[in-house]
């Protein structure tokens, strides 16, 4: 099936503006697409409201308002198999956070309101020379659940996938 996009998100992806990011447990991008009705059983099911339609009217992410819980609603609601079904041990997906450059932190004014939101204590400040903080995401600790965005008032966290990140890096 193709994905239809806008022009707003091919120029976002041109540019290298985040991607899509899928539910968690989704199956791979492809297989999800062309199993979803896009039906919205998902997004009335997600209590943190973060799942909306994107482009095409598939169901992606948004962590603009609250993080994932992982809690699995958005999987149960859907009759379409868009989801693996087995999520007990498996991990919802492979998605870490990012700090960009325009962190408050890098230009050496305290915020860490990041650090307050992480649950899994994966972010971590450490200090450097000039009033500068130097900021490390421990990957093996990030879920990729999103909560740390949100709060940032510069809009400098982003979730990833780390492959992604390698690649452009």
């Amino acid at each position: 099936m193709r994905e239809n996009i806008s022009r707003r998100g091919l120029f976002n992806r041109l540019r290298g503006k985040g991607s899509t990011i899928r539910l968690p447990w989704a199956l791979p991008t492809s297989q999800f697409l062309d199993q979803c009705s896009r039906c919205d059983a998902c997004i009335k099911a997600c209590g943190e409201g973060i799942v909306r339609r994107g482009d095409g009217g598939y169901p992606e992410i948004v962590f603009s308002q609250a993080g994932c819980t992982f809690c699995g609603a958005c999987a149960e609601a859907c009759g379409e198999g868009c989801f693996h079904a087995e999520r007990d041990d498996r991990v919802p997906w492979s998605y870490v956070a990012s700090v960009g450059e325009d962190c408050l932190e890098h230009r050496g004014i305290s915020c860490r309101a990041c650090e307050s939101w992480c649950e899994e204590r994966a972010i971590r400040f450490r200090p450097a020379l000039g009033g500068r903080t130097d900021i490390r995401i421990e990957t093996t600790s990030c879920t990729g659940c999103g909560a740390c965005v949100a709060p940032c008032p510069q809009n400098a966290i982003s979730i990833t996938e780390p492959q992604l990140e390698e690649a452009v890096a």
